[in-house]
């Protein structure tokens, strides 16, 4: 139940801001991917090679100064040399975010998503309701 009224808060929300004053029909179409591949040594298991990350291809619908509100559609995916199950999924997404970025070296980012994991190693699936808050930050210590 829970779920629904989180998707419809969330859906209203995007109505709200289609329908503003001012709001543009696409303001862009932004994708982006984020991956991570690394070797892991510890002293209780073998050794791990590990691979996730995603890829996102979205739609800006609407762009305040440095705001815009995306949906979008993503492909999330683990994967491990040792086969452990949980870290060998794939699976699709559907998101909602409110995206804020700044040239002073911070961007951040709120939205949910609704995630379709399949796990390789067991046939096993897991749809889950994602509420999340990320961020990322840069900086330059000789300027």
């Amino acid at each position: 139940m829970k779920r629904k009224s989180i998707l419809a808060a969330a859906a209203a929300a995007a109505l709200v801001a289609l329908l503003a004053p001012g709001a543009q029909a696409i303001v862009g179409f932004r994708g982006a991917t984020w991956g991570d591949l690394r070797q892991e040594f510890p002293e209780e298991l073998p050794n791990n090679l590990i691979l996730q990350g995603w890829v996102k291809q979205g739609v800006d619908w609407v762009e305040w100064r440095h705001a815009t509100l995306n949906t979008y559609v993503a492909l999330r995916y683990r994967w491990d040399l040792e086969g452990y199950d949980w870290n060998n999924t794939l699976g699709p997404a559907l998101g909602l975010s409110l995206d804020l970025y700044s040239s002073k070296g911070l961007s951040a980012t709120a939205g949910v998503e609704y995630i379709w994991d399949r796990y390789l190693e067991s046939d096993r699936n897991d749809n889950k309701l994602a509420l999340y808050l990320g961020w990322y930050g840069w900086w330059d210590l000789k300027r």
